[in-house]
């Protein structure tokens, strides 16, 4: 692979706000020489160079035709971005035979606003809900609820998230709190073909009991309805880097409408019209809208599940938005530690263009644009729409 990205992230404590997070990216373009004119062929490199740093960090570019710091001719450029490029530099440039190759610095910090996504949406990967102190289930008998409570949380991202979508739910119970969770979050989003990893755990089912209410020494004593809560903590990961997005408690209180000694189906509209089920639903509601305001601004990327013929097929299709003709990028993912231990991601690029030919429900078929063979791909590099 000819064209590269290289990401580091570091932080920035900024006064009067919490922690602000840049990014550089470090990217490589290529140029052939036509006719002598180096010019043109340095301005052609430099502007794909651009355009990958660019689009990698989740812009989406109306022109690069010229760029600050006399890169180019001029300093004007237009992009609409997740992130505000303050800054861009000539790393290298290079002369070999009749193709010149450029290398470019930007530096890229995130806006605090959201995005105007125009991606594909994003595939994210849950389990059922284990409850954390399952003795707080006896009241009801509701110890299976965190089957349908993820069940339902899928249904809650189809009617509230814009940018992402619950793609599978694993059939087991998998704690946010369990040890190297990042790592097997990131094994579960490899075996099952999702960008993230949403994991939630059932923290509180405590119940508050009433205390009798006398009302009338010649009538009846009246026994008000005991309060429920309610608390699930989530945690959001990344599949490629294991990085933790969101690690956030959501709770709520409400009375529990039925007998004490009622034994409740955790799967009935009995359950899920009552006021617990409504105010689980609510929560449910909060998590997917959360989640989908903290990954609107990432790319949507999918998996290559296979390479064969020199074509790939990827683990993405129409319920993510792939359309016949679309055009993506191949990349491929590698971690390394700087000297103090830190994770930091090296992104190489593909030099070929794939087109979408086949679409699927959930999956797609890709040829290459050009005659550069689809040479050094495997199954679990990634794609990125352009």
């Amino acid at each position: 692979m000819n064209k590269r990205i290289l990401l580091w992230t570091y932080v920035l404590c900024l006064c009067f706000s919490s922690q602000s997070f840049a990014i550089w990216y470090e990217a490589s373009g290529q140029a052939v020489i036509r006719n002598g004119n180096k010019e043109l062929a340095r301005q052609r490199a430099t502007q794909e160079a651009i355009q990958q740093a660019l689009l990698f960090s989740g812009a989406s570019v109306r022109s690069v035709q010229s760029m600050a710091q006399g890169l180019l001719k001029d300093d004007r450029f237009e992009v609409r971005a997740v992130g505000e490029v303050s800054n861009v530099e000539l790393i290298d440039e290079v002369y070999t035979d009749d193709v010149v190759t450029v290398t470019v610095r930007a530096d890229i910090f995130p806006q605090d606003s959201q995005c105007d996504a125009s991606d594909y949406k994003k595939t994210i990967i849950t389990a059922w809900f284990p409850i954390s102190n399952r003795e707080q289930a006896a009241f009801g008998n509701i110890y299976d609820l965190g089957k349908p409570v993820a069940n339902l949380m899928k249904e809650e991202f189809g009617m509230y998230s814009r940018y992402a979508g619950i793609h599978h739910i694993e059939p087991f119970y998998f704690s946010p709190n369990v040890g190297k969770v990042q790592h097997k979050a990131m094994n579960m989003a490899r075996n099952k073909g999702g960008q993230f990893v949403l994991l939630g755990e059932i923290q509180n089912l405590n119940v508050e009991e009433p205390e009798n209410t006398y009302v009338d020494s010649l009538t009846f004593w009246r026994e008000e309805e005991p309060l429920r809560n309610i608390a699930f903590h989530m945690k959001l990961v990344d599949g490629s880097t294991g990085e933790l997005l969101m690690d956030k408690v959501f709770r709520a209180r409400t009375p529990w409408t039925f007998n004490k000694y009622e034994t409740v189906d955790v799967n009935s509209s009995r359950l899920w019209d009552s006021p617990f089920g409504t105010s689980v639903k609510q929560i449910l509601q909060n998590i997917a809208q959360e989640v989908d305001e903290t990954v609107s601004c990432i790319p949507a990327y999918g998996r290559i599940i296979s390479v064969q013929n020199n074509q790939l097929a990827a683990n993405i299709g129409t319920s993510q938005g792939v359309k016949r003709g679309d055009k993506l990028k191949i990349f491929q993912m590698r971690q390394f530690f700087s000297p103090t231990g830190e994770p930091h991601y090296q992104y190489d690029i593909h030099p070929a263009e794939v087109e979408v030919a086949k679409v699927f429900h959930n999956s797609s078929v890709l040829r290459p644009t050009s005659m550069i063979p689809l040479a050094n791909i495997q199954p679990n590099d990634f794609v990125v729409r352009q």
